[in-house]
């Protein structure tokens, strides 16, 4: 990938974009890029950070492990995505796994090219506070989801999220889940069976249509008070 070829996938990228075209041109130079094959490793927890990751293609799971082994996905980064950018400002370690779940392509700035980008361009810094704000918001939504519902709930509300952001909050709002059964699995602390059930009673009851990933909303009122734990929607 050349520099012209990464401005516009770092242009997309909410990080950057208050950035003018020299500063955008600044970033790209000092971008790698690299391709990463299904199930390999970007980094893993307590590693060192080494820099900050864009995804161009593909996608890229961040997750925790438990010392048995199970995983907490935390989140899903699809194309135009950035990961990991806390440890860039607190000098800590990554605080948490990441592997693609997918052939996928990315662009990689290094810590220190981050670190000048940050000190001579303060629209950055901004952008990495907002950015941060969404994911502390999101994480409380997915601790309270995991700690509070039961799985038709949790299913519910997920499905509730990825149809906000397709803009398609609505009755015959249609969207494509960006996650796999096994994936929403592993997100929202349960089985890829009890997954299944779920949407299979989200379908039986007309709450939502589904071929796939694409889910089209029957009735957003009976959706939401699932996601509530309504249990007599």
């Amino acid at each position: 990938m050349t520099t012209a070829s990464a401005l516009p996938v770092l242009r997309r990228l909410s990080l950057f974009s208050a950035l003018d075209e020299r500063a955008l041109a600044a970033v790209a130079e000092r971008t790698i890029p690299r391709s990463v094959p299904r199930a390999a490793t970007l980094f893993r927890q307590g590693q060192p950070c080494e820099g900050l990751y864009v995804v161009v293609e593909g996608r890229v799971k961040v997750y925790r492990s438990s010392p048995d082994g199970r995983e907490q996905v935390l989140h899903v980064m699809g194309p135009g995505q950035a990961v990991a950018e806390v440890p860039l400002f607190d000098g800590g370690p990554y605080p948490a796994s990441a592997q693609a779940v997918e052939d996928s392509r990315v662009l990689f700035l290094p810590i220190d090219a981050f670190r000048w980008l940050y000190a001579n361009n303060p629209a950055v810094a901004d952008a990495v506070i907002r950015e941060l704000g969404r994911r502390l918001r999101r994480m409380v939504r997915l601790v309270e989801r995991i700690s509070l519902k039961d799985v038709p709930a949790r299913v519910a509300a997920a499905l509730l999220d990825y149809a906000e952001a397709a803009g398609a909050l609505c009755d015959g709002g249609a969207f494509d889940v960006p996650r796999t059964q096994e994936e929403l699995a592993s997100e929202l602390a349960t089985t890829r069976e009890s997954i299944a059930r779920a949407l299979a009673t989200l379908r039986r009851t007309g709450t939502i249509r589904q071929q796939k990933r694409r889910v089209v909303i029957g009735n957003l009122a009976r959706l939401a008070a699932v996601a509530r734990g309504d249990r007599g929607a």
